[in-house]
Formats: structure tokens, sequence, C-alpha cells
């Protein structure tokens, strides 16, 4: 059985109480904006973290752990946090915080134990693909014992995708231009949600959920018209609230209350 919480589902920038993509899959974070640190602190849920898994180091999906860092370092506990991310999550970090305090940036690092994986490296139960953006990015696979979870991060449609992501359980894709700007989508390194809903019929994947909306650009009314274009190609397509639950067993979803 596992756990999945979408702590926030917005595309590139916050609206209203919905904060960019992270999603809690059991004890692993995947990406980590900004709000992110204080809302798992209010529901006490940051000391389950054993893990953030970040796609790339756009700021709508990494500035949490820079939040967290400096909250480890002030809290003064010694506990540590591991990060994993593309080559260069490291070097990313350590020169905002050698900008924020010069004098204790290497301290405050510390305070996160990283590792930069490549595609195709897997670590323990977590395989890692080549994302198609603008920058160097992760997309992963998560294979428990009787499910699966595949995020895309940011992406334009891939076939190195479709071949790592096949049969998995919940594919979680990103959708962050609506449908008819395909073209556009993928010179931005993006995709629509019929191409998340394409990629999830290509996969055989049992689910797709459509995060990295963009709720600020168009407003919430688009969701009718992501969920209809998505579901005309793949109908097991939802689009997640934030801080929706879902247990995942057997192959089977189910919203948790």
């Amino acid at each position: 059985m596992v756990e999945i919480v979408f702590l926030g589902t917005a595309g590139s920038t916050f609206f209203g109480d919905n904060f960019t993509p992270s999603i809690l899959v059991d004890n692993i974070l995947l990406d980590c904006p900004s709000p992110c640190p204080y809302t798992l602190s209010r529901l006490s849920w940051l000391d389950k973290i054993q893990l953030i898994l970040l796609t790339h180091v756009h700021p709508d999906h990494s500035l949490g752990v820079l939040e967290l860092l400096w909250h480890l370092w002030i809290e003064g506990k010694g506990r540590r946090i591991q990060v994993i991310g593309p080559t260069g999550t490291q070097k990313f970090f350590e020169n905002l915080l050698r900008e924020i305090h010069p004098s204790k940036y290497q301290d405050i690092l510390s305070y996160g134990v990283f590792f930069e994986a490549e595609p195709s490296t897997k670590i323990g139960n977590i395989s890692f693909y080549r994302a198609k953006h603008t920058v160097k990015a992760l997309a992963a696979r998560l294979d428990f014992r009787d499910a699966s979870v595949c995020y895309t991060g940011d992406t334009a449609p891939s076939r190195e995708l479709e071949e790592g992501f096949r049969d998995c359980d919940l594919l979680i894709h990103e959708a962050t231009y609506p449908p008819g700007m395909e073209e556009e989508a993928e010179k931005d390194g993006h995709s629509t949600p019929i191409q998340a809903a394409n990629t999830a019929r290509k996969v055989n994947a049992k689910y797709l959920a459509l995060v990295h909306l963009p709720y600020a650009r168009l407003g919430p009314q688009i969701e009718e018209t992501y969920l209809s274009s998505a579901k005309k190609i793949f109908s097991n397509t939802f689009i997640p609230k934030p801080m929706d639950k879902f247990i995942l067993e057997g192959g089977n979803l189910g919203y948790k209350s």
C-alpha cells in the first residue's frame, strides 16, 4: 500500500492556496517548492520526510530545499536531509547560500546530503530518466512491492519516458500548456493534457494525474477543458486538488478522506 498526497499542483507559480508541484509518496517528497517545508511543518509531517527528489532546479520545483536547509541549520538539532537531483544540484544551492550567507554557507549546505543522479541511474526502488526540458531534468519511477508511481517533472513528450514508464499504475504528468498548443509546449520543454494522455495510453498506465496547470495565467476554469480533452484519449484521468490524499494498492487507486 502506497500513500500519495498532492501538496501542490499549480504550474510555474502559486495560485491562491495552491502552490507548485510537490507530491509526497510515502516518505519520499517529489519536488520541493518554497512553501513546502512550512506546509509539511504545519501538518507535523516534516520529520517523516526521508528523501527529497528534485526533478530540476527551476525555482518552482526546488527553492523549498533552500528554506529547509536554513531551517535545519537554525534549529540546530543536527538532523540532515537527503536530496537527489540532476547534475549541478549541489552547486546550485551552494551558489545561492554563498550569496545569502558568505561566512556560513558551507555549514548550512552541510545539512543536505546530496546525490546527483544521471538518466539510467537506479537508487533503491527509484529509477531515473531524462526529461525533455530547458535545463537538466529528471523524471522518476518509484516501484513498490505491489504498486508503481511515475512522475515526469517538467517535460515535453519523450520516447525515453514512454519506455521507462511502461505499465505503471499511476502516472503523474505535467500539463503546462492548454490543448491545441502542442507545438509551443514542446518548444518550451512542456506538455499539454493531450500529450500527457497520449503518454499514459502508450505506457499502459492505469491512472493519470495532471499537475503543473497554469492556474495563475488562465484561471481555475481551465480544469474542465484540460480534463475533457485528456479523457477523450485516456479515460482514467483526474486533476488532483491541493492536499488530496490517495491510497494505491494492488494497482487500484482510491481517494483517502
